[in-house]
């Protein structure tokens, strides 16, 4: 995975992580939290293995 395809998945994920965020008081807020929470610690996921992986 390249640096700026990372940087711009992060952005996408911060972006749906603070949309979650402004409606936490409506029914769709913490599940929109939810789903930018999972795709940040997928994302840390794909890159650890990757730096981990010796080949």
């Amino acid at each position: 995975m390249d640096f700026y395809i990372l940087l711009i998945l992060l952005g996408i994920c911060c972006a749906i992580l603070t949309a979650g965020f402004c409606g936490r008081t409506q029914r769709w807020g913490p599940w929109t939290m939810l789903i930018g929470i999972s795709c940040l610690l997928l994302l840390i996921m794909v890159m650890i293995y990757k730096l981990s992986r010796v080949v």
